[in-house]
């Protein structure tokens, strides 16, 4: 009945923002970090009846990537979408690019489908504003590489560089490339000389 109740209120708020609430939704049920997150919302509305809207930052952690991705492009002002992408160093029409890409390869690992050798069939918009990192020579990627997973990699360490400035994402990333030689990285999308751009090469052990 508790979580009747909350997930009703919840689904009624969400619906009026323009957000769509899968409680059933298997990419909600693969994370129990969002069953943790859906909690402290049940607690959220079954304790205070007013603000009706949870905080934000409480909404967000309960959306799966899918949802997010909703939120963001359904908002109604395209100046709060701007705002948003401005804290991560980027444009509206190039957050929204992203945002579908993650969304796409999110799906493709969670059916189990094949990633690292094959053409995505979106690709994150190349971002032209000095406000977020980005390779210092760009132009010298693969023509293939457009839908390919490695501009992926690129606009996902650009986002870390922005939120989580000390990840050492980027070096267990080349550990991983690095264990693995027989690995074709042109299927990848990704330049031979790839950690030698100054983009990765300040995250990595000298």
């Amino acid at each position: 009945m508790v979580r009747e109740t909350s997930e009703k209120r919840l689904s009624s708020t969400a619906e009026r923002v323009g957000v769509s609430l899968d409680f059933e939704d298997d990419e909600l049920l693969l994370d129990d970090r969002a069953v943790v997150h859906r909690s402290a919302l049940e607690h959220y509305l079954l304790t205070y009846g007013t603000p009706e809207l949870p905080p934000s930052w409480l909404m967000v952690k309960a959306l799966t990537i899918g949802q997010l991705n909703g939120a963001i492009d359904n908002l109604r002002l395209r100046s709060d979408k701007s705002a948003i992408a401005a804290r991560i160093g980027l444009t509206e029409p190039v957050l929204l690019s992203w945002m579908r890409t993650y969304v796409r390869v999110r799906n493709i690992c969670a059916h189990h489908g094949r990633l690292w050798n094959v053409g995505i069939g979106v690709n994150p918009a190349i971002p032209n504003s000095s406000s977020i990192s980005w390779l210092k020579d760009d132009h010298a990627l693969p023509a293939r590489s457009e839908k390919r997973l490695y501009l992926v990699l690129v606009s996902l360490q650009a986002v870390l560089d922005v939120v989580s400035p000390r990840s050492t994402w980027a070096q267990r990333l080349h550990d991983l490339v690095s264990a693995r030689p027989a690995m074709n990285l042109a299927s990848m999308g990704i330049p031979k000389t790839w950690t030698d751009d100054e983009f990765w090469a300040r995250h990595l052990a000298k």
